[in-house]
C-alpha cells in the first residue's frame, strides 16, 4: 500500500495551501478573455495579464485556428462521433493524424489530452508490447510530471518499477548494465524548468538498448525544425527504440493530446496501442473543432510564421532573464521558476502581483517539493515587453520585501 502515490497524504500536508490560494483569490479565477493572454475577471472587472500561460506562440488565439475550429464542426454538422473511434470515427480525425504524422515525421494518434496519452501508452511499453514481448524495467526520473508518476501503480502490476534521482545518467547506466530491458520515463522539457540530457540518453540506447520515453508537452512547437520540438531536434528524427507523447494545446495552440508511436509506417504499434490503449481505445477523442484546430497549426507548422514565432518568442525568454535571475537563466526554453521556499509566502506574492496586474501559478507540494514553494512563468511570444518589464521590476521587488 502506498508504494507509489498517497492520496490522503497529499491532502493532509497540502490542501490547506490550496485553502489559502482559494481564499486569496488565486484559484478558480473566473474570467473574459481580451486577447493575447489578457483577461477581465467577472464579477469585478479587475484587467490583468496572465504570465503562466502554457500558449508559448499564442496560436491559442490566432484566427486561423479559431477559424478552422468553427469551420469543421459546421462541416462536420456534429461536435462529437459520441461512440469509440474503434467502431467509428469522421473522417477529419484522420487527415488530423495524418497531418500530424507528416509534420513529424512520426505514426502519430490523437487523444483528449496528454494525461490521457500517458494512460494509454505507458501500461503497453510496461508490457513489453514495444520491446519484443519482454516487459522492461521502468525507470521513472525523479521530476517526471505528474500524468507520468500517477500511471506508477498501473505499470508495476506489469513490471518492476524503480525511480532514479533527478537526470541521473549514473545511476540509470548501472541499471541498463544489470536487466535485460529498460525503459526511461522522463520529460523532454520539465513543467517546472529544464530540460532532459537527450544526448547522453541516446548514447545509453545505442550501448544497452535503452527504450525511451519522453513527455513533451512543452518542447513541441516552441523548438526544433517546423516545431518538432527538443528531442525529435535531438534525435534528427524518432526511431523504434523511443516514444513521445505531447500536448497539442499548449505551444501547438489546438486542442487535445497525442502519442507519437515510433517511425511513420508503424503499423503494428499503432494497432496495438488502438485496441489496447485504454482511453485510446474506449474514451471520447477530440471534438471537431479540436481537429479542425490541429489541420490549421499543422499547416502554419509548415510556413516561415513559426520561425518567426519561435524567435519572437526567444526575445521575450532573453529579456525576462535580463531582468529576474533564476537558475535556469540563458537555457533558451520559456519556462521560469521564481524559488521562494516558503508557502505563504508564494501565496502573498502571487496576490501582490495579481492585484498590480499579473497572474503567476503558485507551486506548492505536490506539484514541488515541501519548503521549495515558488511561482512558475511561462513566457510567450505575444507578451508586450513593457509587460514583462513591469512585472520583473515588481517582482523583485517583492521578493526584496520577503527577505527583509
Amino acid at each position: 500500500m502506498h508504494t507509489f502515490i498517497n492520496t490522503k497524504k497529499t491532502i493532509r500536508v497540502s490542501n490547506d495551501f490550496w485553502d489559502v490560494t482559494t481564499a486569496e483569490g488565486m484559484a478558480g479565477i473566473v474570467a473574459a478573455n481580451l486577447g493575447d493572454g489578457r483577461h477581465l475577471t467577472e464579477p469585478g472587472g479587475h484587467e490583468f495579464v496572465n504570465m503562466s500561460s502554457y500558449s508559448y506562440l499564442g496560436l491559442d488565439s490566432h484566427e486561423d485556428l479559431i477559424r478552422a475550429a468553427a469551420e469543421a464542426v459546421l462541416d462536420n454538422r456534429s461536435l462529437n462521433t459520441s461512440i469509440s473511434r474503434m467502431r467509428l470515427h469522421f473522417g477529419i480525425l484522420k487527415r488530423a493524424e495524418d497531418a500530424l504524422s507528416d509534420l513529424f515525421d512520426v505514426e502519430a494518434v490523437t487523444l483528449a489530452s496528454c494525461a490521457a496519452a500517458a494512460w494509454s501508452a505507458l501500461p503497453l511499453v510496461a508490457s513489453g508490447a514495444f520491446t519484443e514481448d519482454v516487459p522492461p524495467l521502468m525507470v521513472f526520473d525523479k521530476n517526471a510530471h505528474f500524468c507520468l508518476n500517477a500511471m506508477k501503480p498501473s505499470v508495476a502490476d506489469e513490471t518492476e518499477v524503480v525511480t532514479i534521482r533527478h537526470n541521473d545518467l549514473e545511476a540509470l547506466e548501472d541499471l541498463c548494465r544489470k536487466h535485460q530491458k529498460v525503459a526511461f520515463v522522463a520529460d523532454g522539457v520539465y513543467s517546472t524548468g529544464g530540460r532532459a540530457p537527450v544526448k547522453e540518453l541516446l548514447a545509453l540506447q545505442e550501448k544497452y538498448g535503452l527504450f525511451l520515453f519522453f513527455d513533451e508537452a512543452h518542447g513541441i512547437s516552441t523548438l526544433g525544425t517546423n516545431g518538432r520540438g527538443l528531442v525529435l531536434e535531438e534525435m534528427d528524427g524518432i526511431n523504434d527504440r523511443t516514444l513521445l507523447i505531447t500536448s497539442l494545446n499548449k505551444g501547438f495552440g489546438a486542442s487535445g493530446g497525442a502519442i507519437f508511436l515510433g517511425p511513420r509506417g508503424s503499423a503494428r504499434r499503432r494497432d496495438l496501442a488502438l485496441r489496447y490503449g485504454g482511453p485510446l481505445t474506449w474514451s471520447q477523442r477530440i471534438n471537431t473543432a479540436g481537429l479542425g484546430a490541429i489541420l490549421a497549426s499543422a499547416a502554419l507548422h509548415r510556413t516561415s510564421e513559426l520561425e518567426k514565432l519561435q524567435q519572437r518568442l526567444q526575445e521575450k525568454v532573453d529579456l525576462f532573464d535580463g531582468l529576474v535571475p533564476t537558475a535556469s537563466a540563458g537555457d533558451g526554453l520559456p519556462i521560469r521558476f521564481i524559488d521562494i521556499g516558503s508557502e505563504e509566502a508564494t501565496v502573498r506574492i502571487a496576490r501582490d502581483l495579481l492585484a498590480d496586474g499579473f497572474y503567476t501559478s503558485a507551486l506548492f507540494f505536490p506539484v514541488i517539493a515541501r519548503g521549495r514553494a515558488g511561482l512558475r512563468i511561462m513566457l510567450r511570444a505575444n507578451l508586450d515587453d513593457a509587460d514583462i518589464e513591469r512585472f520583473g521590476a515588481r517582482l523583485n521587488e517583492l521578493r526584496g520585501d520577503e527577505r527583509g
